[in-house]
């Protein structure tokens, strides 16, 4: 026998009971309807996950985010941007001015006196003028043991100086004495002694980090930094164009460099050529030119003359000695 409960509120027989049939109905349409509903928004929401994942799901955006990254990486450390490691080139710049010294050679040439020049057999007598040429230096070491401050330049740079002297980075000018040279690599050291220097000096010049050349990529950005013309200290910047680039002086002699686009001017011989980690790659030693040549110069490799550097710095060489008469004219009978 089946059991049906029913409304208490409903008794048999009467109105409401009568209308219970079309009103069930409806509710389950309407329950029908909603979970229907409920399924097809469900669904539909489904798809639309699954096509964003598919279109940018978390997969595909971890990989892209990864790809970028690196892409930004390998270009940031390959192009030829003013940036790499965090230094731009006016960082290089306030970092390594510091280190670069201006060098004033004042030397003596012989020369033909012009009123005399009919003596005897022709020959007149021959008088020593004084010149002034300049050029740049790099402070590569501080020895308070040995009261020195060394720097490199090149050897045609003091070549022939009776009197050197350098000017540092705050216009403070000292005499500096000669250690060694070598006229085949067109290196030389100088010195002045460290208890000469004033404080305010000391406090505003410093020894620049040596770099390794070896480690130089053609393309790597460089910056060159020298007493060009003798106006002081100037900054110039390009790429190291070559490596290894053989070239052969007058005397005969051979060598290797960097060569670089980075404008080298007279007055530059003798200063740095700098990576963008600020460290000491090349000495600017010489440029071609021409009229029909631009944007070559060259610098001496580091890593192939540090060792030399070394041995120079411990040699002592005393500057040749003349009697001075007025306004700086020497005469030898």
């Amino acid at each position: 026998m089946n059991y049906r409960q029913q409304d208490p509120m409903v008794q048999p027989g009467s109105s409401q009971h009568g209308r219970k049939r079309p009103f069930r109905r409806l509710v389950d349409r309407l329950l029908t309807l909603t979970l229907s509903a409920a399924l097809f928004g469900a669904v539909a929401g489904g798809s639309l996950y699954g096509v964003n994942r598919v279109l940018s799901g978390d997969n595909a955006d971890s990989n892209i985010s990864t790809v970028s990254t690196s892409s930004v990486t390998a270009l940031s450390s390959t192009s030829g941007t003013t940036i790499r490691n965090g230094m731009d080139v006016s960082d290089i710049a306030e970092a390594a001015l510091p280190c670069v010294v201006s060098i004033t050679n004042i030397s003596v040439q012989e020369v033909q006196n012009y009123f005399n020049r009919f003596g005897r057999n022709g020959a007149g007598q021959t008088q020593l003028e004084e010149t002034t040429s300049c050029g740049s230096g790099v402070i590569i070491c501080s020895d308070e043991a040995k009261d020195a401050l060394y720097m490199v330049t090149n050897q045609h740079v003091v070549e022939g100086a009776t009197t050197l002297s350098v000017s540092f980075v705050d216009g403070s000018v000292y005499e500096a004495q000669l250690c060694g040279s070598d006229a085949d690599m067109d290196l030389a050291v100088i010195k002045v002694a460290l208890s000469d220097l004033s404080q305010q000096t000391l406090d505003q010049i410093s020894v620049i980090a040596i770099g390794d050349s070896d480690a130089l990529s053609v393309g790597e950005q460089v910056v060159a930094i020298g007493n060009a013309l003798g106006y002081g200290q100037s900054v110039t910047t390009g790429i190291v164009s070559a490596l290894n680039r053989s070239l052969t002086s007058e005397d005969g002699t051979t060598s290797t460099y960097i060569q670089t686009d980075a404008a080298i001017n007279p007055g530059n011989s003798g200063g740095a050529l700098i990576n963008l980690d600020g460290e000491l790659v090349g000495i600017n030693t010489a440029k071609l030119s021409s009229t029909e040549v631009e944007g070559m110069g060259y610098a001496i490799p580091i890593s192939d003359v540090i060792d030399l550097i070394a041995e120079l710095m411990t040699q002592t060489t005393e500057l040749p000695q003349t009697n001075q008469v007025s306004f700086g004219w020497y005469v030898r009978s």
